[in-house]
């Protein structure tokens, strides 16, 4: 009798961490995004610092943006005007992806009109009203569009947490 309800206790636990599992594989996404809007909303720098791996998403916008640098120069649709904004975005990102930046970035589009320090790449850094999560394995998930499941931010997992770790941005026309 006593080895029954040991078994049966076993397996109680085991149901009760598969559900925990469950839970936080698909709740823990969206309760990041919450958490981060309502952080940005409320001027805390400092919880929405904690969703943020800054030198990952500094790098990650570098490369992004060189890469489509690069890839326009061989199209050959770059003049010098444009060139130079190019440049200087690419400057700009440190600047960008900074508390201040982010939170601008995150509630701009929200906001209905957006703002003039919010441009570029800028534009990309914001979550959008219709977004949804698309899994990209157990540590990392991107925050698309239905129009652009491809594009939007890329979360990856830090222990239980998820941070803001790059962008993938949309290919360029």
């Amino acid at each position: 009798m006593a080895n029954q309800k040991s078994r049966f206790a076993a397996l109680g636990a085991a149901v009760v961490i598969i559900a925990g599992c469950v839970t936080w594989y698909f709740a823990s996404p969206v309760w990041t995004l919450h958490q981060m809007k309502a952080a940005a909303d409320a001027s805390d720098a400092d919880a929405l610092n904690s969703y943020i791996d800054y030198p990952a998403l500094r790098e990650d916008l570098k490369a992004e943006i060189t890469a489509r640098m690069l890839a326009d120069a061989r199209k050959g649709k770059w003049g010098f005007a444009r060139l130079g904004a190019a440049i200087e975005t690419a400057l700009a990102i440190d600047g960008l992806v900074s508390p201040a930046g982010m939170r601008t970035a995150l509630i701009a589009k929200r906001d209905g009109a957006p703002s003039n320090t919010v441009t570029g790449a800028a534009s990309a850094l914001h979550i959008p009203e219709n977004s949804m999560i698309v899994r990209r394995g157990f540590s990392e998930f991107l925050v698309a569009t239905k129009q652009q499941p491809n594009n939007g931010l890329v979360f990856r997992r830090h222990g239980l947490a998820w941070k803001l770790s790059g962008v993938e941005l949309p290919p360029s026309t």
